[in-house]
This record gives C-alpha cells, structure tokens and sequence, in this order.
C-alpha cells in the first residue's frame, strides 16, 4: 500500500514524503496522545471524488434546496487516503482537502504555529481516545471552507451510529482579556495544565480564522461534570475571524464565550443538549445572524442565550457585555420537565441585544441577580408556551423551595421592560417558516419584518443593511449550501 507520512511537528510548513508500506500497514507512528509528540500516517485507498472550485473536492448533495437550511445530508465524495492527527503542533502545519482525518487524544496547537484546514477537508472525532482540537494562545487556526465545500468537524463512528458525544470539540484559546482573577485562567472540559490556559491583555488578538465550518456529533466528557462545547472561545481576540459556522447535534452548548472580544457572524446552533450561545467571563464581543433549533427530546434546562459575568456573579472588570443583533431563536416548542428561556441573562452580565426572535420557549427571557443590566430592543417574542415574554415575579418575594414568581433579580419588571414603548419590542407573530422541522429547518419568515427593527451600527463589523428582525429577510440564502447539514445519525 502507498502511504504517505505527514508529520505534525518539525518542519516549518508541512512535508508530505511518500513512503511505501507493507499492504495493510496504516499504524500510528510516535508516541501520540495529550501533550506527546507524535505523527499521523495516511492509508491510501481506492475512491473517486469530483473537482470543485479552486481544484477541490465537491459534495452533491441536496445542500441548496431550501434557503433556510438543508433538508437532507449532503454527500461527500470517498477519500483518497487517511491520516491520524495527534500530539502536539509544534510547528506550521497543511492539512490535505483529498484526504479523511481522525482526530486521536486531545490535540495541541502549540503556541506560533498554524495548522491550515483547506476547504473540502473532513476531520473525523475518535471516541475512545477523545478527540479534541485545542489551539493553544498564539498558535492559529486557518480553517477557510465555502459553502459548496465546507470542513467537517464530525463523528468517527459509521452513519446510523452517530450520536452527541462522539468526540471532542473544538477549543481556540487567546490572549484577549479576561475577568479571572490574574487575568488568566483554564479552560473547562480539559484537566488544567499550561496547555489550558487562556486571557491576556491583547484585545485584538488573533487565533486565525474560521469560516464555512460544520462541527456535528461532539461535545464528550473529558472530566466529571465537565464537557466540551461544540465551538469554545477562550480569551479569544478580536483579530479572530469567524463566519457561517453549524454546530449540529452536540453534547453540550452549541458556543461558547470565556471572555475574549471575538466577533462571529452567521452561526447556527442546531439541536444543542445545553445552551445555544453561552457568555461569561468578561466577554464583549459582537455577534451578527443567530440561529437556533432547539431539541424537543432534551428535558434538561437549555436556553436560547446564556449569559453570566462569572460563575459567583460578581463584580469583576471586564463586564460580559456582548452586543448583538439579528437573532432567530426556536425553542423545543413543547413544555418540558425544567425551565428554558429563549434568554437567561444573570449573575452581572450586562448585554445588548436587538432585532432578535425568540419563539417556543417555556418563557421568552428571565433575568436574574440584581447587579444584572440588559436592554432588549426591536425584538419579537411570539408563541412561548408558559409565558410568552416572562413570568410575572412578586417583589421581595423569596419562597422555599424557590417559585417562578420569586424576586430574583432585585425588584426588576421583565414584562415593563420589555413592553415599554421606546424599546420597540412586540409579540406579533413573525410567521417563520418551519424552524422546528428537525429535518431541515427554515428559519426564515414569509415576509421580511421591517417594521420597529434597529439599524445596525456601521463599524466595520455589524451587516448595517440588515434593518429588520430576525437572523432572515424572506428571501435570504446564507443558510444554504454543504455547510449546512440537519441531518442526525
């Protein structure tokens, strides 16, 4: 068999030397495993794949039927070989868009190289060893798909046997500042050690760049109580770039921000087993075009946006206080064992939240903790099924065991706020097309909705077009192509 050795440390850009091997021969050479060195060794096999844009390898499948997301599975082309990624990254290193990748251990970018994912490019999540990606504070990711020819971050295990919880996730750990005390902490989900650690003083730091990426099938236990989202943001600049991004299927939150200033557009969180979007830490970043399908068979307490200062809710600079627009959250739309929330903002997070949807909620948002300070602006909250924007709390009140109606939150009047006349907020319906389709869902509405919706601010960042409510206009398309995949198991 021909195999060709790609070794993930070394050498300053990667080094692909054909080698001749006994037939059969695809053993994973060097010592591998979490903080090792080691090297992967591609299998060549027998395949055939078509030619897409630039050269690369095209899927196709039914990625491009429906505007609002993808009804089936897109189907990708065989690989030419297999390669196993493990160790550390100590050096730059390109990855090969013809072959198929499994990811063995917890692997470590290390600090000044760039691992380089090509567009077209599947990196398959080994269970048994816990297939995780970690890029380390000054180390890059270079992960650049498109829509026809996306990269895939998914399970190893064969079609009808994938589940939530196959593998890992992916980590990006920056220099970017922080709330934790020192300015530097550890990222959950990975025993602490100098590979995990985070925050810094550069808000303008990168860690690369990632855009028309899938990460499906993730989100292990790596520790007791501890699993690892599909998408982690640890202390992550704002030179980070980050775009039409579809976490599918994970164990845990679908993305999740420990501090950082990173910005992110065009993200869909689809069929999460915990929070959609999760903050704390002194996070600031802007996020643009949220989508979220929640999974109707999950009871756990989920919610839509999660956002805490810290875990104690206290008072440490930076404040979280993310900025966002253009969000369509769907709920599970059916009532369920404990409490969801289209948005739980608490424990001293401020945030700034407009043009946003939040439908099929038990509630569409609670605020919780007294130092907590969030607007909501020119957002729609429709057809959540206890109450549609919040439940009614009694001032003072404290209860044991606690009650919905309890003062959590310092005297604060969620139903006011949201319905006070300068906010611009309703409860129309928003007429979305079929966000709960587990198939393949459609978040845009039937007619695009102007009316009360906010300008975003033009900064060189924030879409300043996108004038109306919702992730969607009527027409709209981002949410199309191979990149966009609901399909389970």
């Amino acid at each position: 068999m021909n195999t060709i050795r790609i070794s993930l440390f070394g050498s300053a850009a990667v080094l692909l030397s054909a080698q001749m091997i006994g037939c059969g021969d695809d053993r994973l050479t060097g010592s591998g495993g979490a903080g090792g060195s080691g090297s992967a060794t591609t299998s060549t096999e027998t395949g055939s794949t078509s030619t897409g844009e630039g050269g690369a390898t095209t899927s196709s499948g039914s990625g491009t039927s429906t505007g609002g997301g993808t009804p089936g599975e897109a189907t990708l082309p065989a690989c030419s070989g297999e390669a196993d990624l493990t160790g550390d990254v100590k050096t730059s290193t390109a990855l090969s868009a013809d072959k198929c990748y499994t990811l063995k251990g917890i692997v470590y970018v290390k600090a000044g190289a760039t691992l380089t994912i090509p567009k077209g490019t599947r990196i398959y999540g080994d269970k048994t060893t816990l297939g995780t990606l970690v890029i380390e504070p000054g180390a890059k990711l270079m992960a650049e798909g498109t829509a026809v020819n996306p990269i895939v971050f998914t399970s190893k295990a064969p079609k009808g046997q994938r589940a939530p919880g196959d593998w890992g996730g992916v980590i990006l750990l920056g220099k970017a500042p922080v709330n934790i005390k020192g300015g530097v902490g550890n990222i959950e989900g990975i025993p602490p050690t100098a590979d995990t650690t985070y925050g810094g003083t550069n808000a303008n730091d990168s860690s690369g760049k990632l855009k028309y990426v899938r990460i499906e099938f993730g989100g292990v236990q790596l520790s007791p109580n501890n699993e690892i989202n599909g998408l982690t943001f640890g202390g992550v600049g704002a030179g980070t770039e980050v775009e039409y991004i579809m976490v599918h299927d994970t164990l845990d939150d679908c993305f999740e921000f420990f501090g950082g200033t990173v910005n992110a557009k065009h993200l869909i969180c689809s069929y999460n087993g915990d929070d959609g979007f999760d903050w704390d830490n002194g996070f600031k970043g802007k996020l643009q075009f949220l989508a979220l399908q929640q999974d109707p068979g999950n009871a756990a307490e989920d919610n839509g946006f999660e956002g805490d200062n810290d875990a104690t809710g206290s008072l440490s600079a930076p404040f979280s206080e993310p900025t966002i627009y253009n969000a369509t959250l769907c709920g599970k739309n059916v009532d369920v064992a404990n409490q969801q929330y289209g948005m739980l903002l608490r424990r001293s997070t401020k945030a700034h939240i407009w043009n946003t949807i939040a439908t099929g909620f038990e509630a569409g948002y609670d605020l919780r903790d007294k130092a907590t300070s969030v607007e909501i602006k020119s957002s729609i909250f429709f057809g959540n099924l206890a109450q549609n924007i919040a439940y009614a709390e009694v001032a003072g009140q404290v209860s044991t065991p606690a009650a919905l109606t309890d003062d959590d939150d310092g005297g604060a009047d969620e139903i006011a706020s949201f319905k006070a006349a300068a906010n611009k907020n309703t409860v129309e319906d928003p007429k979305i097309k079929d966000c709960f389709n587990k198939a393949g869902a459609d978040f845009r509405p039937a007619a695009t909705i102007t009316a009360n919706a906010a300008t975003p601010p033009d900064d060189g960042f924030f879409d300043a077009k996108a004038s109306y409510v919702g992730a969607f206009e009527a027409g709209d398309t981002w949410a199309t192509g191979n990149w966009v995949d609901f399909s389970h198991n």
